[in-house]
């Protein structure tokens, strides 16, 4: 389990990623076949969403950043893999 404070370091990375990114809601959205309510649940960590729609998420995130040739915040908590046994998160 994540403490508050890595959950609050975790979705300040994964916001952080997502303005990066720098892409319409519409293409992230489609993107991750998801509508707009998930994404901001996935993007607040809130408990309504499931850990593999997490981790799908952070995947699909991450690859698009690759794609792009952004560099991407690094996850503080996700990349340690003890902390990472819920979903194939496989870049520190």
């Amino acid at each position: 389990m994540l403490t508050r404070a890595e959950i609050k370091a975790t979705k300040e990375e994964l916001q952080a990623n997502y303005r990066r990114l720098n892409q319409p809601e519409a293409t992230v959205l489609a993107d991750l076949e998801m509508n707009a309510e998930r994404l901001d649940a996935v993007l607040n960590m809130e408990s309504t969403q499931t850990l593999a729609t997490f981790g799908r998420s952070v995947i699909t995130l991450e690859d698009k950043l690759k794609e792009q040739g952004i560099e991407m915040v690094p996850f503080s908590r996700l990349g340690d893999h003890s902390a990472n046994h819920w979903f194939p998160y496989q870049t520190p």
